[in-house]
């Protein structure tokens, strides 16, 4: 196993701070670990093309990815895309030369999971392009290896402190998420907590599905698709 250190990467992007990197070029290098991407939310472009990376996962924790090389890598299975589907801002990717782009849908399939796609694999993307990949590509859904993160301290609120701490974790996690959209965040006042008539647990949904309705008055068309897709995988989940 070769992994992608912190020493590394400073030396690399010539930096003393992780979060001021913005752009890191590690070709050819046997690369098999690059979890340290979990630690680099500014990283806008990352070229890791000829080594041997087996998943996405990591780069999902990069919400600033503009940018992504990983051509030549051993990724596999195609669905490890589902891992960039909130990458909103992402418009190239190079995922050529890897065993997942062998299907005779590939390219369909990757764009519709990643409509905002502007080049794929050194090509540009059309708009027709990317309507036919709506109605033709596969469906994707999370990779097998995926687990879903335990619940917020392994509980469910059961008093008046712990419910009004569910509201400021809905509220936290929603100016989490506008900050990552360039959006300015909510006051705490904006979410009120909601009426317990018929239980905790449809409370706590109210409350996060009143911060989710106020996040997408403010997101654009492309922003908006993100959205749309997670639903989506959300639904299928369930």
């Amino acid at each position: 196993m070769v992994k992608l250190t912190e020493g590394l990467v400073l030396a690399k992007a010539r930096s003393s701070d992780l979060e001021n990197v913005r752009k890191l070029n590690c070709w050819g290098g046997e690369l098999t670990d690059v979890s340290i991407f979990r630690n680099m939310p500014s990283i806008e472009v990352i070229s890791l093309s000829v080594n041997s990376i087996t998943t996405l996962e990591d780069f999902a924790y990069c919400p600033n990815l503009t940018e992504l090389y990983v051509r030549k890598n051993c990724i596999a299975d195609l669905a490890e895309i589902w891992y960039l589907r909130k990458l909103s801002k992402l418009r190239v990717l190079w995922l050529a030369d890897n065993p997942c782009a062998a299907g005779p849908k590939y390219r369909l399939t990757v764009l519709k999971m990643l409509p905002n796609l502007t080049k794929l694999d050194n090509i540009c993307v059309t708009n027709d392009e990317v309507n036919r990949a709506l109605e033709d590509g596969d469906d994707i859904s999370a990779p097998r290896s995926f687990r879903r993160p335990p619940s917020q301290n392994g509980h469910i609120p059961t008093n008046k402190k712990d419910r009004d701490s569910s509201v400021e974790i809905s509220l936290d996690e929603t100016n989490r998420i506008r900050e990552q959209l360039g959006l300015k965040p909510l006051p705490v006042d904006k979410l009120s907590p909601a009426k317990h008539k018929t239980g905790m647990s449809k409370g706590r949904n109210a409350n996060i599905l009143n911060a989710v309705l106020m996040l997408i008055k403010d997101l654009d068309h492309d922003s908006l698709e993100v959205v749309a897709n997670a639903c989506k995988d959300k639904l299928e989940s369930l």
